[in-house]
């Protein structure tokens, strides 16, 4: 049985080399004398465009699975059994998230496989774990929406972020804004949460636009956000090339405010940017390190001394802590690994307290998480102004057209058009 491969390709940044290697040392080749563990199969960009994003995810994994395993494992099946953590590097390419989900299922047996930064990366590995009636996670933020019997997301829906932001920024800076965006389901999707902002609290989008991955050349869209002249900019923009868009932004006296709920949560880009690159800019994570929370200190603290080399805990970071919490929880509350026994065990609201950005749920009617969010404001400085809690927020909106997982799994997603009470803000769109 093939246990632990990892195999990082050379990266774009200096530093997700660095990171890789040292990912490389830290995981090794598992033998074989360890398949009476629990196996946890990874799978996220270590290398490639989407790697500055994804990495620290894998951070959040490898800390978790520290303590847990530090703690004495899990009771399971009468035994205590540790985790047997497992990472594969997808490498930004969307075609190696089947064959790697193939191999986390079928070579190392895994209970439970979570995996991808983007959505088509999520959709290409969840496709053939949900098949093969695996448990499946995603961590990071997403469009929200998934109802499946094995699916389950950590991390913030877009009416934890997108909605209280957006009205915040209207209530702030005026009605009036623009929306560029990934062409991808997520930030496709993004858009249609967008415009039900928009709709709910009396914006108006002046133009709406999608980009492919790899842009990086910004002038004309620059250009025309002048011309146009809106309150505020929303924006998607997605991996190291698409945000070239802000340096070019300033260069060309682009300073309009921005909302964004990927640039800084995923790429922390105030980091890595030159001040005041990312002056104005506003965002809504469900976590950051600079989250004002005695949770997220702590895990800061633990995961720097652990990954010395972490530029900055991102959303991801936290998300991938929680997701393997959560699994934790639920395989003790089953006594078991088998799988829907410990699906039963997620449906009954798994909590996990230690989250890094305050108390999180699991809401097993609905297979997201109920948690905290905050709203922060680049400086010019890029030091981050926190401006308000925006409360614990709940994953509502399957609930809200009928959707109860603990009693049938739709097996589709749902996006804000199914929303019969939403239906005419896309008209004629």
């Amino acid at each position: 049985m093939r246990r632990g491969i990892f195999k990082p390709k050379i990266a774009t940044f200096a530093y997700t080399l660095f990171a890789a290697l040292i990912l490389s040392a830290l995981i090794g080749v598992n033998s074989a004398e360890a398949k009476e563990d629990i196996v946890l199969c990874t799978i996220d960009d270590l290398s490639g465009d989407f790697s500055i994003m994804a990495t620290p995810k894998t951070y959040g994994y490898r800390l978790a699975v520290k303590e847990v395993n530090d703690a004495g494992g899990i009771m399971v099946d009468g035994e205590m059994k540790m985790i047997n953590l497992i990472t594969y590097d997808g490498q930004s390419q969307v075609k190696r998230y089947q064959e790697l989900s193939q191999r986390c299922i079928f070579d190392d047996e895994a209970d439970v496989v979570m995996a991808a930064y983007t959505g088509a990366e999520r959709e290409a590995a969840r496709r053939e774990v949900v098949r093969n009636k695996v448990i499946f996670w995603h961590n990071n933020q997403g469009e929200g929406g998934i109802a499946d019997h094995y699916s389950f997301f950590s991390g913030p829906t877009p009416e934890q972020q997108v909605l209280p932001g957006i009205k915040w920024m209207i209530e702030n800076f005026g009605p009036r804004l623009i929306y560029i965006g990934a062409d991808y389901n997520f930030c496709r999707a993004i858009g249609a949460w967008t415009r039900t902002a928009a709709g709910l609290y009396g914006g108006s989008v002046e133009f709406e636009e999608y980009f492919p991955f790899g842009v990086s050349q910004w002038q004309a869209t620059i250009s025309k956000i002048q011309k146009v002249g809106p309150d505020f900019q929303v924006h998607c923009l997605v991996g190291a090339e698409q945000v070239q868009f802000y340096p070019q932004a300033q260069a060309g006296g682009l300073s309009t405010p921005t909302w964004s709920n990927v640039t800084i949560a995923d790429g922390y880009e105030h980091k890595r940017f030159a001040a005041p690159t990312l002056a104005n800019m506003h965002v809504t994570p469900g976590y950051i390190e600079d989250v004002p929370h005695a949770n997220s200190k702590a895990f800061v603290e633990k995961l720097r001394a652990m990954f010395p080399e972490m530029i900055y805990a991102n959303e991801h970071a936290g998300y991938g802590y929680v997701a393997v919490k959560a699994m934790a929880g639920a395989w003790a509350k089953a006594g078991t690994t088998e799988t829907e026994a410990v699906i039963a065990a997620l449906e009954s609201d798994i909590e996990v307290p230690e989250a890094p950005g305050g108390p999180w749920i699991m809401r097993g009617d609905q297979h997201h998480g109920a948690m905290n969010s905050y709203l922060f404001r680049v400086n010019d400085d890029h030091s981050l102004s926190f401006i308000e809690d925006l409360g614990f927020t709940e994953p509502t909106f399957l609930r809200n057209i009928g959707v109860n997982m603990r009693e049938k799994a739709p097996g589709r997603q749902f996006l804000p058009p199914d929303n019969p009470e939403w239906a005419g803000f896309f008209e004629g769109n």
